[in-house]
C-alpha cells in the first residue's frame, strides 16, 4: 500500500482529536509531522519545476536578444571600420596635399579636421553599440541565473517530497531527474564551459534475466543476463565555477565580442599571427585525438548495456589518471611558484597597471578639457548678416545675437568647444550662401540672377497691387447696382411687347427693347452676384446660358434665344411671326442663379488682396481696403529673410521683400568677403589649437598603454620561460579529459534513458539510442577537425601574407571577429540540443510529480 493511503487516514484522525479537544495541546507524532511536511515539499517540488521552466523561458529570451545584439554589433562594426578606413586613406591624402600645395593649407587643415572628427564620430558610436551589447549581456546574465537558481530550489524540494514515495516510485523520479541532470550539465557547459552540478551513479541493484528461444530441432537454449540499476545522487559543487567561464564557452566567447575593442595586435602583428598558429595547431591536437577516442569506442561494436557500462567505466579510469596527472603539474607549478614568487608578481602588477592604463584610455580618450576661454567679437557689417540667418526663438551654441560675440569657457570638453566651434562655422556658410569665399567671382553670377529675382518679383507686386485696386473698385462700383430695378426693367419690356399687336409684335425694334432691357439685367446680376440664367439656349450644337447668348451680342434674343424658345419664327431671313412670350419662357429669361465658376465682386476683391499681401493683416474675413507695408511685413515675419517671406506666407509684398533682401545680402556678402574669410579662418585656426591639446592628451594615454604592454609583455615572457611548459601540459590534459568527460555524460545520459524506459514498460528497448549519439557526436567531431585543420591553414596564410605586406591590423581584427561569431553560433547550437534534452526530460519529470501526487 502506498504511503499516501497512512497519510490521509493520520490526517483524518488529527482532525478528529482537534475537534473534540480544542482547547487541549496535542503533540503530533514525529512521523506525522514529516508526512505533512513530504506532502507539503511534494507540492512545493511541482511548481518549483514549472518555475525553472518559465525561468528558462526568459533566459532564452534573453539569450535571443543577446544573438541579435551580437549580429547587429557585427554587422555595425563591419560598417563603421569600412569608414574609418576610408577616413585613414582621406587623413593620409590630406596630409600629403597639405604637404603638396602650401598655398592651400588653410582649406587642408580644415578637411583634415573634419575627416578626424568624423573618425571621432564613428569610433564614439562603435562604443556605444559596445555598451549596449555589454547591457543585453548582463540581462542575459541574470535571466541565467535565475534559472540555475530555480533549478537548485526546485531539485532540493523533489529530494524533500520522496518520504512520501514507495521505494519503486523513488527510483523512477530518480531516474528521471538523472536524466533532467545529465541534460542540465550539458547545458552549463556548452554556456559556462563548466558545471556545478555533480551526478554519481551508485549501484543499487541487479536483476537476473533469462530468455528461452526455442530451435527449429523443438530444442531449446535459455540465454541468461543482469540488469544493473543505480542510485544517482545529485550534488552541488560551487567549486567547479572557479576561475570564472572557461575558454571556448558562450558567455566567454560574448564577453569576447562584447570586448573586441581590445582586439588589436599591440604593433606586434607579427607575435600575434604566431601566437594564432600555435593555438590553432593545438585545437587542431585536441579535436582529432578527440575524434579518434570516439572513432575507438565505434570500433567496439557494443552491443550490451554492461558494454556500455564498461565504457563508461574506462572513461572513468582515463578521466581519473588525467586528473592525476593535473594534479602533479598542479605540484609541480607550485614548486615554481614557490621558487619564482617574483615572476608571478612582476606578471600581476604589470597586468593590472596595463588593465588602469586601458581603462584610463578608454575612460578619457577624446575627454581633455580646454585650458583657455576663447571669445570673439564679429564687427558690425556682418552682424546682421549673422542674425539674420537665425530662424526665430532659436539660437547658436557659444553665440551672443545681440553683442556679436562667440565664445566658450575655460575647463569644457575639447569636443564640446569644437562642436560649437562647427555650429559657429555653419552659421557664417548660411550667411554665405555657401558662397565660395576663396573664389568670390563665382558669386558675381549668383547675384546677377537674385537681381532678376528681384525684378520680376517687384514686377509681380505692381501688378498685384493694380489687381487689388482694380477689385477694390469694381466692389465698390457693384455695391452701387440696384438689381431688383433692372430686374423690373426687363420685366417691363416683356410685359410691354406681350401687349402688342401681332404685326407689331414682328418689329425688331420692339424685339430689340427687350433684348436691351435683358442685356442690362444680365450684366447688373452677373456684376453684383455673379448670377446668371438658370436656362440656356442652344443653336446648332454650341449650348450656353441665355445669359450669356445676350450679353455677347444682343441680337441673339431675337436670332438664338427667341428661336430656341419657340416664340419667333424666320422665314427668308425675315421675322415670320413673333409670339407672345408665355409665363413660363418670362420665367426662363428673368430666372437667375449664381455660377460657382464666377467670384463675386467682393471674393476677387478677397483674392486680390490675399494675393498681394496674404490674409495676415485682415480684419475678421474682410479684405484689406489700406495697403500693407513693407516694415509690418517684416515685423510680422519676424525678418526680411525669413522663408515665410520666400514662400509666399505674405503675398507677392512679402516674396519682394525677400528678393530684395537677398540681393542686399549676396551684394554685402561681396562687400565683405574678406571680413567673413577672416572670421571662419579664425575659427578653424582655433578649432586646431583645440584638437592639437586633444591629441596631444590622446597620444599622452596612447603612450601610457604602450609602456604598460611593454612591461606587461617582459614579465609574460619571463613568466612563460619558467611555467609555459607546466601550464602548456596543465592545459592539455584538462581539454584531454574534458573531452572524456563530455562524451561520458552523453552515454550515461542514454543508458539512464535506456534503464528508465525498461523501468516504466518492461521493454528492454533498443541501445541503438547510444550507439547513434556516439555515432552523431564523431561526425561532428570529424567537422570540427576539419575546421581546424583550415584554421590552421589560415594562420599559416596570414603570416605568408604578412611577410608579403598584405596583412594588417584591421585584417587581424575583421577576422578575429567573424571567427568569435562563428564559433558562438555553434555553442548556441550546442546550447540549443542540450534545452531540447533539458526539456523532454523535465516534461517526464512533471509527469511522473503529478502522478504521484494523486
Amino acid at each position: 500500500m502506498r504511503k499516501w493511503t497512512y497519510l490521509v487516514a493520520t490526517l483524518l484522525m488529527a482532525g478528529t482529536t482537534a475537534t473534540f479537544t480544542g482547547c487541549i495541546d496535542t503533540d503530533e507524532p514525529e512521523g506525522i509531522a514529516e508526512l505533512r511536511g513530504a506532502k507539503s515539499e511534494f507540492i512545493k517540488a511541482q511548481a518549483a519545476v514549472e518555475l525553472v521552466e518559465a525561468e528558462l523561458r526568459k533566459a532564452q529570451v534573453a539569450e535571443q536578444e543577446l544573438v541579435n545584439a551580437g549580429l547587429a554589433l557585427q554587422n555595425k562594426s563591419a560598417e563603421i571600420d569600412l569608414q574609418l578606413h576610408e577616413l585613414d586613406i582621406q587623413l593620409k591624402q590630406l596630409l600629403i596635399e597639405k604637404e603638396e600645395a602650401a598655398t592651400a593649407q588653410a582649406k587642408a587643415e580644415a578637411a583634415i579636421a573634419k575627416a578626424e572628427a568624423d573618425k571621432t564620430k564613428w569610433e564614439n558610436e562603435k562604443a556605444l553599440i559596445v555598451e549596449q551589447y555589454k547591457e543585453k549581456m548582463l540581462l542575459a546574465e541574470t535571466a541565467t541565473a535565475k534559472a540555475q537558481e530555480a533549478y537548485k530550489q526546485a531539485m532540493e524540494q523533489i529530494e524533500a517530497s520522496k518520504l512520501l514515495l514507495t521505494d519503486e516510485e523513488q527510483a523512477r523520479l530518480n531516474g528521471v531527474q538523472a536524466q533532467v541532470a545529465y541534460a542540465k550539465q550539458a547545458m552549463d557547459k556548452a554556456m559556462y564551459g563548466y558545471s556545478t552540478t555533480v551526478i554519481t551513479r551508485i549501484l543499487s541493484s541487479e536483476v537476473a534475466n533469462s530468455t528461452t528461444t526455442t530451435n527449429p530441432d523443438e530444442s531449446t537454449e535459455t540465454n541468461s543476463s543482469t540488469t544493473k540499476y543505480y542510485v544517482y545522487l545529485i550534488t552541488e559543487d560551487p567549486t567547479q565555477s572557479a576561475g570564472g567561464y572557461k575558454a571556448g564557452s558562450l558567455k566567454k566567447l560574448q564577453e569576447q565580442l562584447a570586448n573586441y575593442s581590445d582586439i588589436v595586435a599591440d604593433n606586434n602583428l607579427e607575435a600575434v599571427l604566431d601566437n594564432a598558429l600555435k593555438n590553432a595547431e593545438f585545437a587542431l591536437e585536441m579535436t582529432q585525438k578527440y575524434a579518434d577516442n570516439l572513432k575507438a569506442i565505434l570500433d567496439n561494436e557494443y552491443t550490451t548495456v554492461a558494454d556500455w557500462e564498461a565504457e563508461v567505466k574506462k572513461l572513468e579510469e582515463e578521466i581519473a589518471a588525467a586528473k592525476v596527472k593535473e594534479q602533479q603539474y598542479n605540484i609541480e607549478k607550485g614548486k615554481l611558484e614557490v621558487a619564482n614568487p617574483k615572476l608571478i608578481s612582476d606578471l600581476e602588477a604589470t597586468g593590472d597597471k596595463l588593465t588602469t592604463a586601458k581603462d584610463n584610455q578608454n575612460s578619457n580618450k577624446n575627454k581633455a578639457k580646454t585650458a583657455a576661454a576663447y571669445s570673439k567679437k564679429v564687427e558690425a557689417e556682418i552682424k546682421n548678416g549673422l542674425n539674420d540667418v537665425i530662424s526665430g526663438g532659436t539660437t547658436v551654441v557659444g553665440y551672443n545675437s545681440n553683442t556679436g560675440t562667440f565664445a566658450y569657457a575655460k575647463g569644457i570638453q575639447i569636443t564640446e568647444a569644437q562642436s560649437q566651434i562647427d555650429g559657429w562655422v555653419k552659421l557664417i556658410d548660411k550667411a554665405t550662401k555657401g558662397v565660395d569665399l576663396e573664389n568670390i567671382e563665382w558669386a558675381k553670377p549668383q547675384l546677377a540672377t537674385a537681381l532678376a529675382a528681384q525684378k520680376e518679383a517687384e514686377e509681380n507686386y505692381a501688378k498685384d497691387y493694380k489687381a487689388w485696386e482694380d477689385a477694390m473698385a469694381a466692389y465698390d462700383e457693384s455695391l452701387k447696382i440696384d438689381l431688383e430695378k433692372s430686374e423690373a426693367a426687363a420685366n417691363a419690356a416683356i410685359k410691354k411687347y406681350n401687349g402688342l399687336k401681332s404685326e407689331d409684335r414682328k418689329k425688331e425694334a420692339n424685339i430689340d427693347a427687350i433684348a436691351t432691357a435683358l442685356v442690362a439685367y444680365y450684366k447688373d446680376a452677373l456684376a453684383k452676384e455673379a448670377q446668371v440664367t438658370k436656362t440656356t439656349a442652344t443653336k446648332g450644337s454650341d449650348t450656353k446660358k441665355i445669359s450669356a447668348w445676350l450679353i455677347a451680342d444682343a441680337d441673339n434674343f431675337k436670332k438664338v434665344v427667341g428661336v430656341d424658345l419657340g416664340f419667333i419664327t424666320w422665314d427668308a431671313g425675315d421675322i415670320a411671326a413673333a409670339n407672345e412670350i408665355s409665363k413660363e419662357n418670362i420665367g426662363k429669361l428673368i430666372d437667375v442663379e449664381r455660377d460657382s465658376s464666377v467670384k463675386t465682386p467682393l471674393e476677387k476683391w478677397k483674392s486680390a488682396s490675399s494675393d498681394v499681401f496674404s490674409d495676415n493683416f485682415n480684419s475678421g474675413n474682410n479684405p484689406r481696403r489700406l495697403p500693407v507695408s513693407k516694415d509690418e511685413v517684416i515685423a510680422a515675419a519676424g525678418g526680411n529673410h525669413v522663408d515665410a517671406l520666400k514662400n509666399g506666407n505674405y503675398g507677392s509684398l512679402g516674396k519682394m521683400i525677400w528678393a530684395t533682401a537677398e540681393t542686399a545680402s549676396l551684394q554685402a556678402i561681396i562687400d565683405q568677403v574678406e571680413t567673413y574669410k577672416a572670421l571662419k579662418e579664425a575659427f578653424t585656426a582655433q578649432k586646431a589649437v583645440e584638437q592639437t591639446a586633444q591629441d596631444k592628451a590622446n597620444a599622452a594615454l596612447a603612450d601610457a598603454v604602450d609602456k604598460a604592454k611593454k612591461a606587461n609583455d617582459e614579465a609574460q615572457a619571463a613568466y612563460d620561460k619558467v611555467f609555459k611548459e607546466v601550464n602548456d601540459n596543465i592545459a592539455t590534459v584538462q581539454k584531454e579529459y574534458g573531452n572524456n568527460e563530455i562524451i561520458k555524460g552523453k552515454i550515461e545520459t542514454e543508458i539512464t534513458v535506456y534503464l528508465n524506459n525498461n523501468f516504466t514498460n518492461g521493454d528492454l528497448g533498443s541501445l541503438e539510442a547510444i550507439k547513434n549519439l556516439v555515432k552523431e557526436e564523431h561526425m561532428i567531431a570529424l567537422a570540427d577537425v576539419t575546421a581546424a585543420k583550415a584554421d590552421v591553414a589560415k594562420a599559416k596564410r596570414n603570416i605568408e601574407k604578412l611577410a608579403a605586406g598584405t596583412y594588417t591590423d584591421t585584417d587581424y581584427i575583421t577576422e578575429s571577429l567573424v571567427s568569435i561569431q562563428e564559433k558562438i553560433k555553434v555553442k548556441e547550437a550546442e546550447y540549443d540540443a542540450a534545452k531540447a534534452d533539458y526539456d523532454t526530460a523535465s516534461t517526464q519529470l512533471k509527469a511522473l510529480l503529478a502522478i504521484f501526487l494523486k
